[in-house]
């Protein structure tokens, strides 16, 4: 009884959470998996089934995750091109998060998010209400997109196993804060090996080819997502 008991608190507390973060706007910094991806220039390549993984560590917060993340199917919106990507966060004390995103294509890398969908491991899927993504300063699909201002030198390198072209970059954020990097075109989608700011260290892991989905089951409103998971939270 006292196990029953202590995984409803846990569950209703979840649900509170997630419920405070939508009403007051702080949907992204409450829930995690939610966080600012890095990319360098021009590097960013829409490749279907493209895969790449990080360790991220997070200065300010002295906490380390992992990153993957992968361009999915093209799915164009009229004369718009578009395509599906996705990025899962795997945190130490939380619960895997995949956050998919239907993003325009542009030469910069993802552009304007058309729609949003979250899973967090051991729910269903739901849709983002699109208030939390579309506004100026969203929470949810904040894509970072640094500007390369001088190359530096290009070399080759030993990486997983694999030859590797590289070349180190200095650039500039849009906050105007200088990012090092190390960045390849063999390493699809984003093409980040390595890149540093003062807050935050990108480290690759690994990259690959062959994709899939992370998410599982069909994606539902999130305010009927919501109330569903408060009525099972009630019943167990």
């Amino acid at each position: 009884m006292r196990v029953v008991i202590i995984r409803q608190v846990t569950r209703l507390a979840v649900i509170m959470i997630l419920l405070m973060a939508f009403s007051s706007g702080a949907f992204a910094g409450d829930i995690q998996g939610q966080k600012p991806v890095m990319f360098i220039g021009d590097t960013f390549q829409f490749v279907p089934g493209a895969w790449a993984s990080y360790v991220v560590h997070d200065r300010a917060k002295d906490e380390h995750y992992r990153m993957w993340m992968a361009t999915l199917e093209k799915a164009p919106q009229g004369n718009k091109p578009a395509s599906w990507m996705e990025i899962e966060v795997v945190m130490e004390k939380n619960p895997p998060v995949v956050t998919r995103f239907l993003v325009e294509e542009t030469p910069q890398g993802p552009g304007e998010l058309l729609e949003v969908i979250v899973q967090m491991k051991g729910y269903s899927p739901f849709t983002v209400p699109e208030k939390y993504y579309k506004e100026q300063d969203k929470e949810v699909g904040n894509f970072q997109v640094a500007r390369t201002v001088k190359r530096v030198v290009q070399r080759t390198i030993r990486f997983a196993q694999r030859d590797l072209t590289v070349v180190e970059v200095e650039a500039i954020d849009a906050q105007g804060k200088r990012v090092a990097a190390t960045v390849s075109e063999s390493v699809l989608p984003i093409g980040v090996v390595l890149a540093e700011t003062e807050e935050v260290g990108m480290y690759l892991d690994n990259w690959g080819a062959q994709a899939k989905t992370k998410i599982t089951g069909t994606p539902m409103n999130f305010y009927l997502w919501l109330m569903m998971q408060i009525g099972d939270g009630l019943t167990k």
